[in-house]
C-alpha cells in the first residue's frame, strides 16, 4: 500500500464500526414498513429520532475535538461554536413533531457532512474522514427518508396528524400507518 493510499483509505476498524453504528437506523426505518419483532412503528420512529439526535451530537463532538488542534483563535471559535450547534439541532429535533424532527435531523446531518467535506478540501481533516462521512451520511439520509416516506404517503387526509404533532406513544389516535399494530 502506498503512502497516498494509507492517507486516503478508510481504516478497517473505522469502516466496520461506522457501519455497525448504522444498524439502528436501518432497523428503525424497517419498522415503519414491516413488522419488526419488539419494535412497533411508534417506538421505531421515536427510537430512530433519539438515536439520530445522539449521533448528530457525536458528530458535533468530533468537531469539538478538531478545535483542540493548533489552530488560530478564530478557527477554534468557529469549530467550537459549530460543534455545539449540532448538539442543539439534535436536541431540538426531539422537541418537534416526529416528521418535522426527522426532517431537521436530515438537514443537520447533511449540513454537518458538508462542513466536514469542506474541511477535508481545506486539508483541515483527512481525506479518509470525508470518504467515511459520505458513506455514512448517504445511508442515514436513505434510512430516514424511508422513515418519513410512509407516514407522508399513508396519511391521506388532512385529519391525519399522528406524525405531524407531538403526542405520547400511548395516544390512541392512529392513522393508517398504525392500523397494523
Amino acid at each position: 500500500m502506498t503512502r497516498q493510499e494509507t492517507l486516503t483509505s478508510i481504516p478497517r476498524v473505522a469502516h466496520v464500526l461506522g457501519l455497525a453504528g448504522l444498524i439502528p437506523f436501518g432497523v428503525t426505518a424497517l419498522s415503519q414498513w414491516i413488522e419488526v419483532p419488539f419494535i412497533s412503528p411508534d417506538f421505531g420512529f421515536r427510537a430512530g429520532t433519539i438515536y439520530g439526535a445522539m449521533i448528530l451530537s457525536f458528530l458535533g463532538g468530533i468537531r469539538w475535538g478538531t478545535a483542540m488542534k493548533n489552530v488560530t483563535p478564530d478557527r477554534q471559535a468557529f469549530e467550537l461554536s459549530g460543534s455545539v450547534v449540532a448538539s442543539l439541532v439534535g436536541w431540538l429535533s426531539l422537541l418537534l413533531s416526529p416528521v418535522i424532527g426527522i426532517c431537521l435531523l436530515i438537514a443537520g446531518f447533511l449540513l454537518q457532512a458538508l462542513w466536514d467535506l469542506l474541511s477535508v478540501e481545506q486539508s483541515f481533516l483527512p481525506q479518509r474522514f470525508g470518504k467515511l462521512r459520505i458513506l455514512l451520511t448517504a445511508y442515514f439520509v436513505l434510512a430516514f427518508g424511508a422513515m418519513i416516506l410512509l407516514p407522508l404517503v399513508s396519511c391521506r387526509s388532512a385529519t391525519c396528524y399522528c406524525h405531524f404533532r407531538r403526542r405520547s406513544l400511548s395516544d390512541p389516535a392512529r392513522c393508517s400507518l398504525h392500523s397494523r399494530v
